[in-house]
């Protein structure tokens, strides 16, 4: 993945989702941010759409990083959303199920930036109040490891 953005210089906070097929891939991503022992990885199944419909989830997320910004002075939070996600399927039933068309793989990608623009606006509405400007950055992975920016 070419990286389009600068590169965090202190630790990340990573959300991801608790799909077990991209464990591997997900540290190969940060390592390839060389954040190699330099975040803290909060997961929710459904990744941003998980905080948005579960409010439990979304209340430990925030707590999680108040803790993180506290004891590692978090300066950046990554987002990581993926493909062909269960959790899309379980929380939005049809809306969430997507084949392997052009179509489809467009209309899962908005999904996966809406949710993550929802999520990012909470994020900095949350640092605002708590006296920190965290910037906020989503990447939406395939089956196969490949990242991209969505925002």
């Amino acid at each position: 993945m070419p990286h389009s953005y600068p590169p965090p210089r202190g630790t990340v906070l990573l959300l991801s989702c608790m799909d077990l097929r991209l464990l591997d891939e997900t540290v190969q991503f940060m390592a390839s941010d060389n954040l190699i022992n330099r975040y803290d990885q909060f997961i929710l199944a459904g990744c941003a759409l998980g905080a948005d419909v579960n409010q439990h989830w979304e209340e430990a997320f925030f707590d999680h990083l108040d803790v993180a910004c506290k004891l590692h002075n978090v300066e950046d939070v990554y987002l990581l959303e993926h493909r062909n996600c269960g959790a899309y399927r379980v929380f939005l039933g049809e809306n969430g199920d997507f084949d392997d068309s052009d179509e489809a793989q467009a209309r899962e990608q908005v999904l996966h930036t809406q949710y993550a623009r929802k999520l990012t606006e909470k994020i900095h509405a949350w640092g605002q109040e708590h006296g920190r400007a965290l910037r906020v950055r989503s990447f939406l992975m395939d089956l196969r490891g490949h990242v991209e920016l969505l925002s």
